[in-house]
């Protein structure tokens, strides 16, 4: 049997976000840059087989959008990667800090 493979887009703002984290995380050790990075990667491999499994994203507060659109999945112990799921495609949207305040994330949009 085999698994059903998702294709995993990040979104532009999504990867400014994990860079502005990474870049953050250097600047006090880059071991832990470098882990972060890591960690994603393990991340984006687990949504490409299983992007059902995540729950929905109810706890973030999104101005129109509607609830149980975006799913969350936390790594690193503090970061949380919002995506969609659209047929055979997983979009990351956006990479928090679950320790900030995050309610103007799609603001830019």
């Amino acid at each position: 049997m085999t698994r059903k493979k998702y294709k995993v887009i990040l979104a532009t703002q999504a990867d400014r976000m994990l860079l502005s984290h990474t870049e953050f995380l250097s600047r006090v050790s880059i071991p832990t840059a470098r882990k972060l990075i890591a960690e994603f990667k393990i991340t984006k491999k687990n949504l490409s087989f299983n992007p059902h499994n995540y729950p929905y994203a109810d706890d973030v507060d999104v101005p129109d959008i509607p609830q149980r659109t975006y799913r969350k999945c936390v790594f690193y112990g503090r970061y949380k990667a919002l995506f969609l799921i659209d047929g055979n495609a997983v979009y990351i949207d956006a990479i928090l800090d679950c320790r900030q305040e995050n309610s103007d994330i799609f603001a830019s949009q």
